[in-house]
């Protein structure tokens, strides 16, 4: 017999449960888990606030990162004082040290000059340095130091790099020594 639409259609009762399954929840337990994940990360922030400092001290991984995030030329050259400009017996001391990387070239010209705030050049000379691949080459030059507030000019000849260093007149300690 056929029952009318809308009609009540028998029900059939849920499977029970298997005994292999049974007692057994469905997910994690409670609180165990979210813990253990939580002490994990909190250790590897640790470890990370620890370890970044350290390795940041190193010359070598500031030297490996610089190099990876900045566009460097393959060849290029380096000018640097090796320590500030002094004035000594009347003459200014002037260190310098360049160092070549890539493709070597026999000889570089250093131009070292001091001149007056006016401009006016007081004394130079052009060194003639012999470089070594990728190990810095260093020289002192010593110029006649006429004015107290000269300007120390330092180019490398065929390059962009130059270096400038002022010297400063000693201020007298007496303001009633000092012109007017």
């Amino acid at each position: 017999m056929t029952e009318p639409l809308g009609g009540v259609q028998g029900l059939t009762p849920s499977p029970a449960p298997s005994p292999h399954r049974a007692g057994r929840r469905r997910g994690r337990p409670p609180g165990r888990r979210p813990r253990l994940r939580a002490v994990v990360l909190l250790a590897a922030v640790l470890a990370t606030a620890v370890a970044v400092p350290l390795l940041w001290a190193q010359p070598t991984v500031r030297l490996a990162l610089r190099q990876t995030f900045t566009r460097i030329p393959a060849d290029y050259d380096e000018l640097y004082f090796t320590q500030l400009p002094t004035t000594a017996g009347g003459q200014a001391v002037i260190p310098l040290s360049v160092v070549q990387h890539g493709t070597p070239t026999p000889n570089l010209q250093v131009r070292v000059s001091l001149t007056t705030p006016g401009g006016t050049v007081t004394g130079s000379t052009t060194v003639t340095l012999v470089p070594k691949p990728d190990t810095p080459v260093g020289t002192t030059v010593h110029l006649p130091l006429t004015e107290p507030d000269a300007e120390v000019q330092v180019a490398l000849l065929g390059h962009d790099q130059t270096l400038h260093y002022r010297f400063q007149a000693a201020a007298s300690p007496d303001p009633e020594a000092s012109p007017r």
